[in-house]
């Protein structure tokens, strides 16, 4: 781990506040969101779980800010420069499988991300 570059990906909706929300009924769209985004700069948009909890500390699904304490304190190599979120349980199971996966896939290898952590709501 001490040498792991890592990223995080979400099925909770987890996106920029300054991004289009995902559509609730059925998205099967992602949104990037990059290393140096503030947690305060972060919302959730889906209608598949409560989250209110996750509105009210977005590191209870996607844990940045203790990711980056990790880095801080050496227990990782590196934060990939971009994380993903998307709406899991949603959208077009068959486009998840054929497009959203494999270019989420892509951006993580593009980004040289050695690990990834996985959260749902």
């Amino acid at each position: 781990l001490a040498e792991m570059k890592i990223a995080l990906v979400t099925g909770t909706g987890v996106h920029l506040k300054s991004d289009r929300p995902f559509n609730l009924t059925s998205d099967s769209s992602f949104r990037i969101i990059p290393a140096d985004a503030r947690t305060a700069d972060l919302t959730v948009s889906h209608g598949g779980y409560d989250n209110s909890d996750a509105l009210m500390d977005i590191n209870s699904v996607f844990p940045l800010d203790p990711l980056r304490q990790l880095w801080e304190e050496g227990f990782i190599g590196g934060i990939a420069p971009r994380h993903i979120g998307f709406m899991g349980g949603g959208g077009d199971l068959k486009r998840l499988a054929k497009e959203t996966g494999p270019a989420i896939a892509e951006i993580l290898i593009k980004d040289g991300v050695d690990a990834a952590v996985f959260t749902a709501g």
